[in-house]
Protein backbone atom coordinates (compact mmCIF):
# COMPACT_ATOMS: atom_id res chain seq x y z
CA UNK A 1 0.00 0.00 0.00
CA UNK A 2 1.42 3.36 -0.99
CA UNK A 3 2.03 6.10 1.42
CA UNK A 4 -0.56 8.42 -1.08
CA UNK A 5 -3.35 5.31 -0.81
CA UNK A 6 -2.68 5.43 3.16
CA UNK A 7 -3.33 9.24 3.06
CA UNK A 8 -5.57 9.01 1.14
CA UNK A 9 -7.88 6.54 2.88
CA UNK A 10 -7.16 7.90 6.26
CA UNK A 11 -8.32 11.47 4.95
CA UNK A 12 -11.93 10.15 3.82
CA UNK A 13 -12.61 8.66 7.85
CA UNK A 14 -11.32 12.30 8.84
CA UNK A 15 -13.61 14.20 6.63
CA UNK A 16 -16.44 12.01 7.59
CA UNK A 17 -15.64 12.12 11.49
CA UNK A 18 -15.45 16.37 11.10
CA UNK A 19 -18.91 16.23 8.83
CA UNK A 20 -20.30 13.42 11.03
CA UNK A 21 -22.12 15.19 14.64
CA UNK A 22 -21.38 13.02 17.19
CA UNK A 23 -24.61 11.06 18.47
CA UNK A 24 -25.77 8.75 21.39
CA UNK A 25 -26.70 5.62 19.38
CA UNK A 26 -29.34 3.59 20.15
CA UNK A 27 -28.12 0.44 20.75
CA UNK A 28 -25.48 1.56 23.44
CA UNK A 29 -22.58 3.34 21.14
CA UNK A 30 -24.03 1.51 18.05
CA UNK A 31 -26.79 2.71 15.94
CA UNK A 32 -30.28 1.47 15.83
CA UNK A 33 -29.67 0.27 11.63
CA UNK A 34 -27.83 0.58 8.67
CA UNK A 35 -29.09 1.81 5.73
CA UNK A 36 -32.13 3.51 4.48
CA UNK A 37 -34.16 -0.01 4.61
CA UNK A 38 -33.08 -1.19 7.68
CA UNK A 39 -33.46 1.52 9.15
CA UNK A 40 -37.92 1.88 8.26
CA UNK A 41 -37.61 -1.78 9.81
CA UNK A 42 -36.24 -0.88 13.36
CA UNK A 43 -32.56 -2.05 12.12
CA UNK A 44 -33.80 -5.67 10.74
CA UNK A 45 -31.41 -6.22 7.76
CA UNK A 46 -28.85 -9.06 8.22
CA UNK A 47 -31.02 -10.96 5.76
CA UNK A 48 -33.40 -8.33 4.04
CA UNK A 49 -30.82 -5.61 3.42
CA UNK A 50 -31.06 -3.38 0.23
CA UNK A 51 -28.65 -1.04 -0.18
CA UNK A 52 -24.80 -0.58 0.11
CA UNK A 53 -25.26 -0.58 3.97
CA UNK A 54 -25.50 -4.15 4.01
CA UNK A 55 -22.17 -4.18 4.24
CA UNK A 56 -22.47 -3.36 7.90
CA UNK A 57 -25.41 -5.40 8.23
CA UNK A 58 -24.36 -8.71 6.37
CA UNK A 59 -21.48 -8.27 3.67
CA UNK A 60 -23.12 -11.52 2.17
CA UNK A 61 -26.06 -9.14 1.13
CA UNK A 62 -24.21 -7.01 -1.06
CA UNK A 63 -24.09 -9.66 -4.26
CA UNK A 64 -28.44 -8.88 -3.57
CA UNK A 65 -28.21 -5.12 -3.82
CA UNK A 66 -26.73 -4.65 -7.94
CA UNK A 67 -25.06 -2.14 -9.60
CA UNK A 68 -25.88 1.07 -7.00
CA UNK A 69 -24.79 4.13 -5.53
CA UNK A 70 -26.10 5.15 -2.14
CA UNK A 71 -26.14 8.72 -0.16
CA UNK A 72 -27.74 9.10 2.61
CA UNK A 73 -27.78 11.49 6.13
CA UNK A 74 -29.80 11.32 9.16
CA UNK A 75 -30.96 14.02 11.73
CA UNK A 76 -30.83 12.26 14.95
CA UNK A 77 -32.38 13.99 17.84
CA UNK A 78 -31.37 12.13 21.31
CA UNK A 79 -33.04 14.16 24.64
CA UNK A 80 -31.11 13.19 27.77
CA UNK A 81 -31.68 14.43 31.31
CA UNK A 82 -30.13 13.38 34.63
CA UNK A 83 -31.65 14.14 38.07
CA UNK A 84 -29.36 13.83 41.43
CA UNK A 85 -31.20 14.50 44.28
CA UNK A 86 -28.58 15.77 46.93
CA UNK A 87 -25.41 17.29 46.10
CA UNK A 88 -23.44 14.59 48.29
CA UNK A 89 -20.40 12.13 47.82
CA UNK A 90 -19.41 12.39 44.08
CA UNK A 91 -21.76 15.28 43.18
CA UNK A 92 -21.27 19.26 43.76
CA UNK A 93 -24.76 20.12 42.25
CA UNK A 94 -28.04 18.81 42.64
CA UNK A 95 -31.11 19.39 40.50
CA UNK A 96 -32.12 18.07 37.05
CA UNK A 97 -30.41 18.32 34.53
CA UNK A 98 -30.44 18.37 30.58
CA UNK A 99 -28.38 17.66 28.02
CA UNK A 100 -27.84 20.02 25.33
CA UNK A 101 -26.80 19.57 21.63
CA UNK A 102 -30.24 17.80 20.99
CA UNK A 103 -29.29 17.83 16.75
CA UNK A 104 -27.08 15.63 15.10
CA UNK A 105 -26.07 14.68 11.65
CA UNK A 106 -24.61 11.18 11.02
CA UNK A 107 -24.26 10.49 6.77
CA UNK A 108 -23.54 7.75 5.11
CA UNK A 109 -22.37 6.64 1.53
CA UNK A 110 -21.66 3.61 -0.44
CA UNK A 111 -20.87 1.87 -3.85
CA UNK A 112 -21.37 -1.02 -5.27
CA UNK A 113 -20.01 -3.01 -8.37
CA UNK A 114 -22.07 -6.50 -9.56
CA UNK A 115 -19.68 -8.95 -11.67
CA UNK A 116 -22.40 -11.97 -11.56
CA UNK A 117 -20.78 -14.33 -9.10
CA UNK A 118 -19.39 -11.82 -6.90
CA UNK A 119 -19.62 -8.08 -6.01
CA UNK A 120 -16.96 -5.63 -4.78
CA UNK A 121 -18.43 -2.56 -3.01
CA UNK A 122 -17.12 0.48 -1.07
CA UNK A 123 -19.19 1.88 2.23
CA UNK A 124 -19.10 4.74 4.89
CA UNK A 125 -21.15 4.65 7.76
CA UNK A 126 -21.30 6.93 10.64
CA UNK A 127 -21.33 4.13 13.21
CA UNK A 128 -22.80 6.08 16.08
CA UNK A 129 -21.05 6.69 19.08
CA UNK A 130 -22.07 9.00 22.66
CA UNK A 131 -22.68 12.62 23.45
CA UNK A 132 -23.90 14.85 26.31
CA UNK A 133 -23.31 18.47 27.03
CA UNK A 134 -24.44 19.59 30.69
CA UNK A 135 -24.42 23.44 31.13
CA UNK A 136 -23.66 22.86 34.80
CA UNK A 137 -21.28 21.75 36.88
CA UNK A 138 -21.85 18.56 38.18
CA UNK A 139 -19.12 15.84 39.71
CA UNK A 140 -17.48 17.19 42.78
CA UNK A 141 -14.67 19.06 42.61
CA UNK A 142 -14.32 19.91 39.28
CA UNK A 143 -13.88 23.14 37.11
CA UNK A 144 -16.40 23.60 34.28
CA UNK A 145 -15.45 26.50 32.43
CA UNK A 146 -17.77 24.61 29.23
CA UNK A 147 -20.04 22.68 31.29
CA UNK A 148 -20.02 18.80 31.60
CA UNK A 149 -20.43 16.15 29.40
CA UNK A 150 -18.30 13.85 26.38
CA UNK A 151 -18.11 13.57 22.94
CA UNK A 152 -17.71 10.19 20.84
CA UNK A 153 -18.39 10.05 17.22
CA UNK A 154 -17.55 6.51 15.12
CA UNK A 155 -17.02 6.51 11.33
CA UNK A 156 -16.36 3.23 9.01
CA UNK A 157 -14.76 3.00 5.93
CA UNK A 158 -15.50 -0.83 4.37
CA UNK A 159 -14.37 -2.90 1.06
CA UNK A 160 -16.62 -5.80 0.69
CA UNK A 161 -16.44 -8.58 -1.07
CA UNK A 162 -19.14 -11.03 -1.83
CA UNK A 163 -19.68 -14.28 -3.50
CA UNK A 164 -21.81 -16.74 -4.58
CA UNK A 165 -20.84 -20.30 -3.60
CA UNK A 166 -23.71 -22.37 -4.32
CA UNK A 167 -27.06 -22.25 -6.03
CA UNK A 168 -28.17 -20.74 -2.14
CA UNK A 169 -25.66 -19.94 -0.44
CA UNK A 170 -23.45 -16.47 -0.76
CA UNK A 171 -20.80 -15.23 1.79
CA UNK A 172 -19.17 -12.04 2.51
CA UNK A 173 -15.83 -10.29 3.98
CA UNK A 174 -15.74 -6.30 4.87
CA UNK A 175 -12.33 -5.51 6.05
CA UNK A 176 -12.72 -2.07 7.80
CA UNK A 177 -11.28 1.03 8.72
CA UNK A 178 -12.18 2.89 11.89
CA UNK A 179 -11.93 6.36 13.32
CA UNK A 180 -13.03 8.35 16.66
CA UNK A 181 -13.29 11.24 17.56
CA UNK A 182 -13.64 12.39 21.74
CA UNK A 183 -13.48 14.94 24.07
CA UNK A 184 -14.65 14.93 27.65
CA UNK A 185 -15.17 18.14 29.76
CA UNK A 186 -15.73 19.28 33.66
CA UNK A 187 -14.27 16.17 35.49
CA UNK A 188 -11.25 17.68 37.05
CA UNK A 189 -12.44 16.75 40.01
CA UNK A 190 -11.55 12.97 39.58
CA UNK A 191 -7.84 14.39 39.30
CA UNK A 192 -6.79 13.00 42.56
CA UNK A 193 -7.86 9.39 41.31
CA UNK A 194 -6.80 9.99 37.89
CA UNK A 195 -2.67 8.01 36.86
CA UNK A 196 -2.45 11.60 34.71
CA UNK A 197 -5.05 14.40 36.16
CA UNK A 198 -3.34 16.71 32.74
CA UNK A 199 -4.86 14.07 30.09
CA UNK A 200 -7.89 13.05 32.06
CA UNK A 201 -10.58 16.06 31.01
CA UNK A 202 -10.46 19.87 28.83
CA UNK A 203 -8.07 18.52 26.03
CA UNK A 204 -10.24 19.30 23.28
CA UNK A 205 -10.48 16.28 20.70
CA UNK A 206 -8.43 13.69 20.51
CA UNK A 207 -8.72 11.16 17.33
CA UNK A 208 -8.34 7.21 17.49
CA UNK A 209 -7.72 4.78 14.44
CA UNK A 210 -7.99 1.71 13.95
CA UNK A 211 -9.58 -2.11 12.16
CA UNK A 212 -11.61 -4.55 11.73
CA UNK A 213 -14.09 -6.71 9.86
CA UNK A 214 -17.59 -8.09 9.70
CA UNK A 215 -18.35 -11.41 7.93
CA UNK A 216 -21.01 -13.01 6.90
CA UNK A 217 -23.40 -15.88 5.28
CA UNK A 218 -26.45 -16.01 3.07
CA UNK A 219 -28.37 -18.86 2.66
CA UNK A 220 -31.65 -19.36 0.82
CA UNK A 221 -33.26 -22.75 1.12
CA UNK A 222 -36.29 -22.11 -0.36
CA UNK A 223 -37.90 -19.44 -2.20
CA UNK A 224 -39.76 -18.25 0.51
CA UNK A 225 -36.77 -18.19 3.98
CA UNK A 226 -34.21 -17.07 4.07
CA UNK A 227 -31.64 -17.17 7.01
CA UNK A 228 -28.55 -14.98 7.74
CA UNK A 229 -25.43 -14.69 9.87
CA UNK A 230 -22.99 -12.04 10.46
CA UNK A 231 -20.01 -11.74 12.59
CA UNK A 232 -18.36 -8.25 13.49
CA UNK A 233 -15.36 -8.59 14.95
CA UNK A 234 -13.60 -6.27 17.65
CA UNK A 235 -12.48 -3.15 16.13
CA UNK A 236 -8.51 -2.55 17.65
CA UNK A 237 -8.13 1.30 18.01
CA UNK A 238 -5.17 3.63 18.88
CA UNK A 239 -5.60 4.80 22.32
CA UNK A 240 -7.01 8.33 23.14
CA UNK A 241 -3.21 9.79 24.74
CA UNK A 242 -5.09 12.95 25.28
CA UNK A 243 -7.47 10.95 27.63
CA UNK A 244 -5.36 8.02 29.12
CA UNK A 245 -6.02 9.66 32.65
CA UNK A 246 -9.67 8.95 31.98
CA UNK A 247 -10.49 5.80 30.13
CA UNK A 248 -9.22 2.61 31.28
CA UNK A 249 -5.71 1.13 29.94
CA UNK A 250 -4.15 4.02 29.45
CA UNK A 251 -7.16 5.52 27.02
CA UNK A 252 -8.25 2.58 25.05
CA UNK A 253 -11.79 2.63 23.69
CA UNK A 254 -12.02 -0.43 21.12
CA UNK A 255 -15.31 -0.82 19.22
CA UNK A 256 -16.83 -4.05 20.38
CA UNK A 257 -17.56 -7.08 18.15
CA UNK A 258 -21.29 -8.07 17.67
CA UNK A 259 -23.04 -11.52 16.92
CA UNK A 260 -26.26 -11.91 14.63
CA UNK A 261 -28.44 -13.68 13.43
CA UNK A 262 -31.47 -13.02 10.66
CA UNK A 263 -34.32 -14.58 9.25
CA UNK A 264 -36.86 -13.71 6.50
CA UNK A 265 -40.62 -14.82 5.48
CA UNK A 266 -42.19 -14.07 1.89
CA UNK A 267 -45.24 -14.26 2.94
CA UNK A 268 -46.31 -13.46 -0.84
CA UNK A 269 -45.49 -11.73 -3.63
CA UNK A 270 -46.14 -8.20 -1.79
CA UNK A 271 -45.31 -8.56 1.79
CA UNK A 272 -41.93 -10.24 3.50
CA UNK A 273 -41.93 -10.94 7.31
CA UNK A 274 -38.29 -10.11 8.90
CA UNK A 275 -36.45 -10.67 12.35
CA UNK A 276 -32.65 -10.24 13.59
CA UNK A 277 -31.19 -11.00 17.00
CA UNK A 278 -28.18 -9.50 17.89
CA UNK A 279 -25.54 -10.05 20.41
CA UNK A 280 -22.83 -7.28 21.33
CA UNK A 281 -19.97 -7.69 23.38
CA UNK A 282 -19.52 -4.86 25.38
CA UNK A 283 -17.83 -6.75 28.42
CA UNK A 284 -14.87 -7.16 26.28
CA UNK A 285 -14.04 -3.61 25.94
CA UNK A 286 -12.60 -2.21 29.36
CA UNK A 287 -13.12 0.90 29.12
CA UNK A 288 -16.95 -0.03 28.00
CA UNK A 289 -17.11 -2.72 31.33
CA UNK A 290 -15.21 -1.79 34.44
CA UNK A 291 -17.55 -0.62 37.48
CA UNK A 292 -18.39 2.76 38.59
CA UNK A 293 -20.13 1.29 41.21
CA UNK A 294 -17.35 2.06 44.20
CA UNK A 295 -17.57 4.08 47.70
CA UNK A 296 -16.82 7.94 46.96
CA UNK A 297 -13.83 7.42 49.17
CA UNK A 298 -12.58 4.36 48.43
CA UNK A 299 -11.53 4.06 44.88
CA UNK A 300 -9.87 0.52 44.40
CA UNK A 301 -8.30 1.63 40.65
CA UNK A 302 -7.15 4.71 39.30
CA UNK A 303 -8.61 6.02 36.28
CA UNK A 304 -7.00 5.09 33.42
CA UNK A 305 -5.70 2.29 34.48
CA UNK A 306 -6.79 -1.56 33.34
CA UNK A 307 -9.11 -1.67 35.76
CA UNK A 308 -10.35 1.93 36.66
CA UNK A 309 -13.83 3.33 36.29
CA UNK A 310 -15.60 2.67 33.44
CA UNK A 311 -19.45 2.89 32.75
CA UNK A 312 -20.43 -0.57 33.73
CA UNK A 313 -21.82 -1.45 30.53
CA UNK A 314 -22.73 -5.62 29.50
CA UNK A 315 -23.38 -7.53 26.94
CA UNK A 316 -26.38 -6.71 25.14
CA UNK A 317 -29.11 -8.31 23.31
CA UNK A 318 -31.38 -6.71 20.84
CA UNK A 319 -34.50 -8.37 19.41
CA UNK A 320 -35.56 -6.47 15.74
CA UNK A 321 -38.66 -7.28 14.19
CA UNK A 322 -39.83 -6.49 10.71
CA UNK A 323 -41.99 -6.24 7.83
CA UNK A 324 -42.10 -4.93 4.26
CA UNK A 325 -45.25 -4.50 1.75
CA UNK A 326 -44.51 -3.87 -1.92
CA UNK A 327 -47.45 -1.89 -2.70
CA UNK A 328 -46.85 -1.58 -6.49
CA UNK A 329 -43.73 -1.65 -8.71
CA UNK A 330 -42.53 1.89 -7.63
CA UNK A 331 -43.81 2.03 -4.07
CA UNK A 332 -42.77 0.26 -0.60
CA UNK A 333 -43.90 0.60 2.53
CA UNK A 334 -42.06 -1.02 6.06
CA UNK A 335 -42.12 -0.89 9.51
CA UNK A 336 -40.76 -2.43 12.43
CA UNK A 337 -40.28 -2.71 16.35
CA UNK A 338 -36.68 -3.60 18.56
CA UNK A 339 -35.92 -4.09 22.06
CA UNK A 340 -33.45 -4.37 23.98
CA UNK A 341 -31.65 -5.82 26.99
CA UNK A 342 -30.14 -2.25 27.97
CA UNK A 343 -26.27 -2.14 28.66
CA UNK A 344 -26.25 -1.02 32.25
CA UNK A 345 -27.74 -1.88 35.50
CA UNK A 346 -29.02 0.87 37.46
CA UNK A 347 -26.30 0.55 40.01
CA UNK A 348 -23.92 2.15 37.40
CA UNK A 349 -26.23 5.66 37.18
CA UNK A 350 -23.19 7.35 37.74
CA UNK A 351 -20.73 7.52 35.46
CA UNK A 352 -23.82 6.86 33.46
CA UNK A 353 -24.47 10.27 33.56
CA UNK A 354 -22.22 10.96 30.71
CA UNK A 355 -23.45 8.29 29.03
CA UNK A 356 -27.18 7.69 29.64
CA UNK A 357 -27.80 4.82 27.04
CA UNK A 358 -31.09 3.88 28.38
CA UNK A 359 -33.78 3.51 25.60
CA UNK A 360 -35.10 -0.35 25.24
CA UNK A 361 -37.90 0.35 22.47
CA UNK A 362 -37.82 1.47 19.15
CA UNK A 363 -40.64 1.91 16.63
CA UNK A 364 -39.82 2.61 13.08
CA UNK A 365 -41.70 3.11 9.50
CA UNK A 366 -40.64 4.07 6.20
CA UNK A 367 -40.86 4.11 2.57
CA UNK A 368 -39.12 4.04 -0.90
CA UNK A 369 -40.33 5.47 -4.19
CA UNK A 370 -38.75 4.35 -7.54
CA UNK A 371 -38.85 7.55 -10.06
CA UNK A 372 -37.76 5.28 -13.05
CA UNK A 373 -34.31 5.33 -14.52
CA UNK A 374 -32.69 4.31 -11.55
CA UNK A 375 -33.65 6.78 -9.37
CA UNK A 376 -34.98 5.95 -6.05
CA UNK A 377 -35.86 8.40 -2.92
CA UNK A 378 -36.12 6.49 0.59
CA UNK A 379 -37.18 8.12 3.96
CA UNK A 380 -37.16 6.30 7.89
CA UNK A 381 -38.43 8.05 11.01
CA UNK A 382 -37.40 5.72 14.07
CA UNK A 383 -38.32 6.79 17.54
CA UNK A 384 -36.75 5.53 20.81
CA UNK A 385 -39.12 5.70 24.04
CA UNK A 386 -38.78 7.88 26.85
CA UNK A 387 -36.44 5.38 29.39
CA UNK A 388 -36.01 5.84 32.73
CA UNK A 389 -33.47 4.70 35.33
CA UNK A 390 -33.69 5.02 39.08
CA UNK A 391 -31.37 3.81 41.53
CA UNK A 392 -30.69 5.23 45.16
CA UNK A 393 -29.03 2.45 46.87
CA UNK A 394 -25.73 1.49 45.34
CA UNK A 395 -22.13 2.31 47.75
CA UNK A 396 -21.50 5.26 45.18
CA UNK A 397 -24.59 7.20 45.49
CA UNK A 398 -24.52 6.96 49.32
CA UNK A 399 -28.26 7.02 49.53
CA UNK A 400 -28.65 9.29 47.12
CA UNK A 401 -31.23 9.00 44.26
CA UNK A 402 -30.03 9.24 40.84
CA UNK A 403 -32.13 8.96 37.87
CA UNK A 404 -31.46 8.74 33.79
CA UNK A 405 -33.94 9.31 31.17
CA UNK A 406 -33.28 9.09 27.38
CA UNK A 407 -35.84 9.07 24.38
CA UNK A 408 -34.50 9.83 20.69
CA UNK A 409 -36.03 10.60 17.31
CA UNK A 410 -34.10 9.73 13.88
CA UNK A 411 -35.34 11.00 10.16
CA UNK A 412 -33.47 9.23 7.43
CA UNK A 413 -33.11 10.30 3.88
CA UNK A 414 -31.42 7.92 1.40
CA UNK A 415 -31.26 8.68 -2.31
CA UNK A 416 -29.99 5.77 -5.02
CA UNK A 417 -29.14 5.55 -8.08
CA UNK A 418 -28.91 2.12 -10.01
CA UNK A 419 -26.39 1.71 -12.95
Amino acid sequence: MTKTFKLALMSSVTAGLMFAGSAHATDGMFSNGYGNAAKGMAGAGTVLSQDTQAAVNNPAAMLDVGNRVDVGASIFSPRRAATVEQATGFFQTSGKFQSGSEWFLIPSAGVNFDYGDYSLGITFTGQGGMNTDYSECIFAGSTCTEGTGIDLAQTLLGFTYARKVSDNVTIGITPQLAGQRFEAKGLSGFGTVSINSRRLTDNGYDYSWGYGASVGMLVKPSDKVSLGVTYKSRTYMTEFDQYAGLLAEDGDLDIPAALTFGTSYQYDDKLTLVADLKRIFYSDVRSMSNSNNVGATTIPARLGTKTGLGFGWQDMTVLKLGAQYAYDDAMTFRGGFSWNSMAMEDTENMFNILAPAVPQMHLAGGMTYKFGGGHELGVALVHAFDHKTTNDNNINHRGNSIDLEMNQWELDVGYTYHF
